[in-house]
């Protein structure tokens, strides 16, 4: 996996957009087309970083992935590398259906404002029921860990989101922000509701989690993208925010340290932990 260091200081305050839009199965050329429009529309509204859902460019169209995956220098990756250097932005490009070595990766690729390719996220939680995504794609073995120049991201997609251990361990590796493309359906709004608030209050981080909208033969899909803060307050989108657009919010970073010294959860759990990892209680 690739990642870059970033050596200027950290920018305090971030502006972001969330895409969500109805992904059409298998119509890469179309899907591309509506990204390509909302990227645009982001950056004439000033957003710096962009976040696009979970297989936004092929949609679950699993029994066709032998034709429509695609590695790092396909389609879509070339869509997104000259969008964010166009408009020199750093865009979180969901995911992808990548074809390496022989496998098949949910892969999600993060470009910085010039246009390169600096990380590859590979899911790690593959779903086994209904998608039956763990019989199509092969897992990653990397945390997704990638520098900004907002700080450390951390990324999970979607099914990962309910792995509360996963999300702690990219705290613990440093991450302030936590990116979540997914594919996340109606039926379970009310998990993707509670757990990206969940998971950003107990870990005092932000949170992007980009879902799609509309519908395919797995079923509907309600959008419901949001913007988190460290205290679990929803700053963008949110419970309605169901129709397809962008949805934009503002980070202040320059509030966590207030956050995390007011209420000490990692200085607090590390005791308790390190004496139930000994074998002491």
């Amino acid at each position: 996996m690739m990642t870059e260091t970033v050596n200027a200081a950290r920018r305090d305050k971030l502006k972001a957009a969330l895409l969500q839009f109805d992904i059409r199965p298998g119509e890469v050329s179309h899907n591309e087309n509506v990204a390509a429009q909302l990227i645009s529309k982001s950056a004439e509204m000033g957003a710096e970083l962009v976040v696009l859902p979970e297989l936004w460019n092929v949609g679950y169209d699993l029994a066709h992935l032998a034709e429509l995956a695609q590695n790092g220098r396909g389609s879509s990756c070339r869509l997104l590398s000259k969008l964010a250097r166009e408009y020199g932005i750093y865009i979180f490009g969901g995911t992808f259906a990548e074809h390496k070595g022989g496998k098949f990766y949910n892969t999600a690729p993060v470009f910085n404002d010039r246009g390169e390719l600096i990380y590859k996220y590979r899911k790690l939680h593959l779903f086994p029921n209904g998608l039956e995504e763990d019989k199509y794609f092969t897992a990653g073995d990397d945390w997704g860990l990638v520098d900004t120049p907002w700080g450390r991201f951390g990324l999970a997609v979607c099914y990962d989101l309910r792995f509360q251990a996963t999300i702690q361990n990219l705290a613990l590796r440093g991450a302030d922000t936590i990116v979540v493309p997914a594919q996340w359906p109606t039926v379970r709004a009310d998990h993707w509701y509670l757990l990206s608030r969940a998971r950003a209050t107990e870990n005092q981080l932000f949170l992007l989690a980009c879902n799609r909208t509309g519908h395919d033969k797995s079923g509907k899909y309600p959008g419901c993208s949001m913007a988190v803060d460290a205290l679990g307050q929803v700053l963008a989108g949110g419970m309605e925010a169901k129709s397809p657009g962008v949805l934009l919010a503002e980070f202040d970073y320059t509030t966590l340290q207030h956050i995390r010294s007011a209420i000490p959860v990692y200085r607090d759990r590390k005791r308790i932990l390190d004496e139930i990892d000994d074998g002491q209680l």
